[in-house]
């Protein structure tokens, strides 16, 4: 005769040693404290005198001088101004993001390269910039590169296409004229018809495991909506390339230097961190992985493309995105080379106003949710890989 199965135990303080427990605990105990330090911080605003932004409606009495949807009179509103800083800022942070993350790749794949001389010079690159202070580094950009380039007059020029100078940089940009809706809506539905198809080629290699070419195909849809809609469309844009006037550059769409410099900066700085972080993301990977592709016969390329990048970006992406809102947040260093960011603007505000206190809780909920837009970018492909892992286990 066979004993009873005897039921598992429970103890007192299993629920203790649950993961699910203990993360809702933490998440809960952060959000207390966020919501007291919330509280706080409108108890105190309040007993100065409350939060009343209606000042923001007066006139601004500066102007906001920069290009590309940031320009403010001193006529305008204060609020005219503040999306100007804003503006200049998501411009700042968007382009730097970019560029960082593609050098930053390029550095940190250098840095494990078998070329002894690339491996060496991404190694000093990343100790040289790591260990230089940030608003020096600025300044230096600023100064030594961008002020060091030559007169308007004496422009180094890109094929004349772009031109260089300490006046500004100028680059070629679209004019578009009739008929740019309908080519703009074409291109939206191949992008769209690229996307869908691209799922489901995916989905079909996946599942028989036949090469569909998802990229390809996708790539391929996309310019053909481009190229046949603006046919069909009659042409509706054309290049508008700069020239070299006496004292600036007419046509295309020009860059202050203040905003080339810092943008530079930025770019360069957070790109030695992104290196790192790739590099060590890459190196995280089982060397098996590598040896397992090379006996399938895979190039180096393919091997890196192929199999240790899609594995090293799980890594990479919780510190890439907390790289990314750091440099949101050291774009508020522009005051150093006089450009004219958001708290560069939210200062002058202060200076002028005296309202201190409203436009430090401005621009503190302003920061907050840029960077958390910036997190929810980063965590979209986290999950699409958690999906992914879940559904092949």
């Amino acid at each position: 005769m066979t004993a009873p199965l005897a039921l598992p135990r429970t103890r007192p303080m299993d629920w203790a040693r649950d993961e699910r427990v203990r993360r809702a605990l933490l998440e809960a105990v952060t959000v207390g404290l966020v919501s007291a330090l919330a509280i706080y911080i409108a108890a105190r605003a309040q007993a100065a005198g409350g939060v009343d932004l209606g000042f923001m409606q007066d006139r601004a009495g500066f102007g906001v001088g920069d290009q590309f949807l940031t320009q403010a009179s001193g006529r305008d509103s204060r609020w005219m101004a503040y999306l100007a800083g804003l503006v200049n800022t998501l411009r700042v942070s968007v382009f730097g993001i970019a560029l960082s993350l593609g050098i930053g790749l390029v550095v940190g794949i250098a840095r494990l390269s078998s070329n002894w001389l690339a491996a060496k010079l991404a190694f000093g690159y990343v100790e040289f910039v790591r260990n230089m202070p940030l608003p020096v580094f600025v300044v230096f950009c600023y100064t030594a590169v961008v002020l060091r380039l030559p007169r308007i007059e004496d422009s180094a020029g890109f094929f004349g296409l772009a031109y260089f100078s300490n006046r500004s940089v100028a680059f070629p940009w679209l004019e578009f004229g009739d008929g740019a809706a309908l080519w703009g809506a074409i291109l939206g539905v191949g992008i769209l018809a690229a996307w869908v198809t691209h799922r489901i080629l995916r989905t079909r290699e996946e599942t028989t495991g036949r090469p569909s070419y998802p990229v390809r195909t996708a790539l391929g849809i996309v310019a053909v909506a481009g190229v046949g809609g603006f046919l069909l469309a009659g042409s509706p844009a054309a290049l508008d390339t700069p020239e070299v006037g006496r004292f600036q550059y007419q046509g295309g769409v020009q860059l202050s230097p203040e905003f080339f410099g810092l943008l530079l900066a930025l770019a360069l700085f957070n790109a030695a961190f992104v290196a790192e972080i790739v590099r060590g993301a890459i190196a995280s990977v089982p060397r098996g992985e590598r040896e397992a592709a090379a006996a399938l016969g895979l190039s180096g390329w393919q091997q890196l493309r192929l199999v240790v990048l899609p594995q090293a970006l799980r890594v990479m992406l919780p510190p890439l995105a907390t790289q990314a809102q750091n440099l949101a947040k050291m774009s508020s260093i522009a005051i150093v080379v006089a450009f004219p960011d958001l708290m560069n603007v939210g200062g002058t505000i202060i200076n002028n106003s005296g309202e201190a206190i409203p436009v430090f809780i401005l621009m503190t909920v302003t920061y907050f949710v840029l960077n958390l837009a910036i997190a929810l970018l980063f965590i979209g492909p986290q999950w699409r890989f958690s999906w992914t892992r879940g559904r092949r286990a």
